[in-house]
């Protein structure tokens, strides 16, 4: 199943998934992990390699830990009493904005496994080999179907000097007696 190609639910899941992460970069929260996703997705596409993805999401997830301890944290001081009435109800609208901040990074950590990383784990070799929207397979170009020599209609050449060229690869152990023959023919026509 890796390695066929993304269904359009899929797809549609890793759409909804970067809607519910715009807000958070509206709030500036979410460019860096925003951040890391995309450097993520560039890398595995430079590299051929799928485990960028998994780190780039386990540096999101990273990410939102340190924001849930953060606001675990502040959470913890402003739950502490201060004696004083009024200073307790600013202090709980603090603690409600803390835990509700909380929630936020929770549902963005379960959010990332469910809409983005399950997905492309599913097709991982065909995200990496022909991208994550394409339905149809890159076509690979076979090296044995190239012109043995490259522009040869846009220069002239002595066929002498071409051949002695040749016969000078094969005898360094650059081509094989099969490529020099091949070679050779299409001198000579």
């Amino acid at each position: 199943m890796n390695n066929i190609p993304m269904t359009s639910n899929q797809q549609i899941k890793l759409l909804i998934f970067a809607i519910l992460l715009a807000p958070s970069l509206f709030f500036l929260v979410g460019i860096i992990p925003a951040l890391f996703l995309v450097f993520g997705l560039v890398m595995m596409k430079k590299n051929s390699d799928f485990s960028h993805i998994e780190t780039s999401g386990q540096y999101f997830k990273y990410y939102f830990y340190i924001l849930l301890a953060v606001c675990a944290l502040f959470a913890l001081y402003l739950a502490t009493p201060l004696g004083a009435e009024h200073r307790w109800v600013r202090r709980a609208d603090e603690f409600l904005a803390s835990i509700s901040l909380g929630g936020i990074a929770i549902f963005y950590i379960v959010i990332l496994n469910f809409l983005f990383l399950n997905p492309l784990r599913r097709h991982s070799e065909w995200v990496v080999k022909n991208g994550i929207f394409s339905s149809k397979a890159k076509v690979v170009v076979d090296s044995s179907d190239v012109d043995i020599i490259k522009g040869e209609r846009l220069r002239t050449f002595s066929v002498a000097d071409e051949l002695i060229k040749w016969a000078k690869l094969k005898d360094d152990g650059h081509i094989t007696e099969q490529e020099f023959n091949d070679a050779r023919k299409k001198l000579l026509q």
